[in-house]
């Protein structure tokens, strides 16, 4: 195949240069060189493509028919490639982009919105999904998700850290009261999301110690409503509940407990974040998220 496009090539700048002398510049190859590329694609197709003596040399109605649609074909070549180098230093393009439901709705959206404003070369399709780290299988550009597979083979970048705090319903405190130490956790009913919070919540209580569980789930929407209805304690990011604790619908408990922070990370196939889509809305993401924690923080 190589072989057939280097032929076709030098056929064009031929047709293109009128002597075989100029193309040989023009291809920077010897003049012995151009004129064997062009013996050899004459006598693979079987029909002259020039007449040609010493000092000049025409197109024969085949290689009229051979240097027009070849020409064009090449082309063609040389915008796309112009095109896919262009897209190496401009964002532009589709960005396929997954992440789980909540943070589409609470977060992302309006984050992307304002980023395809800023990027009008730019369409932003978000998906979302249960798991957001398989992308090399969807075709996603980036995964946006929370504290990923530590055996991950996909590259990662750290957007943000998510605060992680204690919170409950008022009525929920004013039947039960608020917990004023560590020790007061072990009375009160407490909602634990998934496995690994059972490892957050034990190291809260302490070494040996196990929280009192009264409701458990995989699903941290779930646990969230649970809290919102008054049946307890529970451990959640401040991107998920900053608009509970802004309206009192929830309210945080022991602020000065310190909590391992959930990491907001971005996950890509190596070697994409060196296209200017991905590198230009990871940065974006980045920057924007942590205005977003320095503005509830103040």
């Amino acid at each position: 195949m190589a072989d057939r496009f280097a032929e076709i090539e030098s056929f064009v700048k031929i047709a293109e240069s009128g002597t075989l002398s100029e193309a040989a510049r023009r291809l920077g190859l010897s003049l012995a060189a151009t004129s064997r590329r062009l013996s050899q694609l004459e006598a693979r197709l079987g029909v002259m493509l020039i007449r040609r003596n010493s000092r000049h040399l025409s197109l024969t109605e085949e290689g009229s028919l051979l240097y027009d649609k070849a020409g064009r074909a090449l082309s063609a070549i040389d915008d796309v490639e112009t095109d896919v180098m262009r897209r190496a230093t401009e964002a532009t393009g589709l960005l396929r982009v997954v992440t789980t439901v909540n943070a589409a709705r609470m977060r992302l959206a309006p984050l992307f919105r304002e980023y395809a404003t800023l990027h009008p070369d730019v369409a932003i399709h978000l998906e979302t999904a249960e798991q957001a780290t398989n992308i090399v299988e969807t075709g996603h550009d980036i995964a946006i998700c929370f504290d990923p597979p530590p055996d991950s083979m996909l590259t990662m970048k750290r957007l943000t850290d998510n605060p992680r705090l204690l919170c409950a319903a008022p009525d929920y405190l004013a039947r039960r009261g608020r917990p004023k130490s560590v020790a007061d956790l072990a009375l009160h009913d407490n909602i634990v999301v998934g496995e690994a919070q059972q490892d957050i919540w034990r190291s809260v209580v302490g070494s040996g110690n196990s929280p009192r569980v009264t409701l458990s789930t995989n699903d941290g929407e779930m646990a969230r409503a649970w809290a919102l209805d008054g049946a307890g304690i529970v451990i959640k990011s401040l991107w998920e509940v900053a608009d509970d604790l802004d309206t009192g619908r929830l309210q945080q408990l022991l602020p000065e407990l310190p909590l391992p922070a959930s990491s907001i990370v971005a996950l890509y196939v190596p070697g994409q974040g060196e296209m200017a889509k991905v590198r230009s809305c990871l940065d974006f993401l980045a920057r924007h998220l942590k205005r977003d924690w320095v503005a509830k923080a103040a």
